[in-house]
């Protein structure tokens, strides 16, 4: 999908986005950040010869300073071409801009435009298919089989990075998109985004169990969906899409119970 994006633009294609993306995830997983300095290390340092293959990463020097900044400046590059393409609205997204730039930036991922609607769709598309296949994986190699556990639908808040708008100075946030999340009687809000989540929560303990009826575990255990948005928007259409995703699997079917303040359009 991706690739089809890029297909058309002009100049070298450059490092295969799909490195940039797996770098991104490694570093994440292993170091607990997702920044591109990190994601260089991983793939430079971290990967196995065969891994390297799989991910295009040329064998490098490791004392050569000069290939190491040029292979890093090839990922900051192919991210740059990435977020061009894909970004509904691009805009310097390294500084804070003027409040009303800001906002007329924000406007545009909620416009009705043809291109804008569909490389939102695109965008999450693409998020759909990074957490699903795991899901795929799992649910291929059996782990789903004879799982008597339950899928629950829940939107909690992801602190950005960045300040929120800075009101003295008429500046906007860095994180165009996001806003303020407050949580079920929380009065303090998190400035970020909010994540509709779909997530499996343990199994229960079969018949003839000591415990049985009881779960194994009161922590959700596999993460099945996710949308990533603005806060307080599409909190049921977001949650409804989680669900759609899913469907594919075959899994069981059986009751939905959801707030209807929570999930007005979906009540």
């Amino acid at each position: 999908m991706i690739d089809g994006e890029l297909a058309d633009r002009p100049g070298s294609n450059g490092l295969p986005a799909r490195t940039v993306l797996v770098g991104l995830l490694l570093s994440l997983h292993c170091h607990h950040s997702a920044t591109l300095a990190d994601a260089c290390r991983v793939l430079l340092d971290e990967l196995r010869p065969r891994a390297r293959t799989w991910l295009d990463v040329p064998e490098l020097d490791q004392h050569d300073v000069h290939a190491r900044i040029a292979f890093s400046r090839s990922v900051y590059r192919a991210f740059d071409r990435l977020t061009t393409a894909l970004d509904p609205y691009r805009c310097d997204r390294r500084r804070r801009l003027p409040e009303a730039d800001a906002a007329r930036a924000a406007a545009a991922w909620e416009s009705t435009d043809p291109e804008h609607v569909r490389r939102r769709r695109l965008l999450q598309e693409i998020s759909d298919r990074m957490v699903l296949v795991t899901v795929h994986l799992a649910h291929r190699r059996g782990h789903f089989k004879s799982w008597n556990g339950d899928v629950g639908v829940d939107t909690t808040s992801i602190p950005s990075w960045h300040g929120e708008p800075n009101k003295y100075l008429g500046l906007g946030s860095i994180e165009i998109s996001a806003g303020w999340h407050f949580s079920g009687g929380s009065e303090e809000g998190v400035f970020g985004y909010s994540a509709t989540l779909l997530v499996a929560a343990s199994r229960r303990h079969p018949k003839g169990h000591q415990q049985a009826g009881r779960r194994v575990s009161g922590h959700p255990q596999f993460a099945l969906g996710l949308v990533l948005d603005t806060p307080g928007k599409r909190i049921g259409p977001n949650a409804i899409h989680t669900l759609t995703a899913l469907s594919p699997f075959g899994f069981p079917t059986g009751l939905l119970a959801e707030p209807a303040t929570a999930c007005p359009k979906a009540a």
